[in-house]
């Protein structure tokens, strides 16, 4: 089962609960009384941290509470990249999230430093990391987080110049450095984040493909507004690395 985000939410934290038809399941019901009592024992220890006494004594909010997400008693079974597609990917990835997803289908975890926050120094740096990286693997799964943070304050001004740096100090680096006429790039987004919600939305996003042989359908930038009338149609997320390897195993 997956979690789905809510678009409006009261800014409360609700108590864990057994998912909807499992009100009577002893183990689901446990599971949330676990679930609640570990964070109502780790709040109180939080507050007393010394690190957050002083944050309070600052005029800071204390960072008090661990929210759960999506939580489980075992881990997912995820088919292999590498059994599915015969690829041998790796991963440079920001967030436990992602990480995550790359060790659960089978991505090596290529090591990089955590953002500084600095766009001109972490993206040169992740370009670099790409170019060691792409000598050994099939494919590479490359995260970027920038653009979500300002969007969920609602700032819109900063997530449009997150974007832009991205293109300038990561993009433009990579692609002046690489062989396009042997490597397919794919950008995308791994969900929506509106500025005027502030959270993450099912709305679709954009999805661009090029190099190898794939020929221009002459949509002449990326937006969603652009990519709705591009020639690659609605996707669904299934269907990407299908057509992702198709055209990378084209000569």
């Amino acid at each position: 089962m997956f979690g789905v985000a809510k678009e409006k939410f009261e800014k409360i934290v609700q108590e864990a609960k057994p998912t909807p038809g499992h009100e009577n399941d002893k183990s689901a019901i446990n599971a949330a009384k676990l679930t609640n009592e570990f964070l109502e024992k780790s709040t109180k220890v939080l507050n007393e941290s010394e690190i957050n006494k002083k944050r309070v004594k600052d005029g800071k909010l204390p960072g008090n509470l661990i929210l759960t997400r999506d939580g489980g008693d075992r881990l997912p079974k995820f088919p292999k990249l590498s059994e599915l597609f015969k690829v041998k990917f790796g991963s440079l990835v920001e967030m436990p999230v992602e990480k995550g997803i790359a060790l659960l289908t089978g991505m090596d975890i290529i090591k990089i430093p955590i953002p500084t926050g600095i766009p001109e120094k972490d993206y040169p740096l992740r370009v670099e990391k790409t170019l060691e990286a792409i000598k050994k693997y099939d494919g590479l799964y490359i995260h970027l987080k920038g653009p979500d943070e300002p969007a969920h304050d609602g700032k819109c001004e900063l997530k449009k110049k997150s974007i832009e740096a991205i293109d300038k100090y990561f993009f433009r680096g990579l692609i002046s450095k690489i062989d396009l006429s042997n490597t397919i790039i794919a950008i995308t987004a791994d969900h929506s984040t509106p500025c005027p919600i502030k959270a993450h939305s099912d709305d679709p996003v954009p999805f661009i493909v090029c190099g190898g042989n794939i020929t221009s359908d002459g949509t002449s930038s990326f937006s969603e507004t652009s990519c709705q009338k591009g020639s690659l149609g609605t996707l669904n997320g299934i269907d990407i690395m299908p057509l992702l390897v198709k055209h990378a195993s084209c000569p």
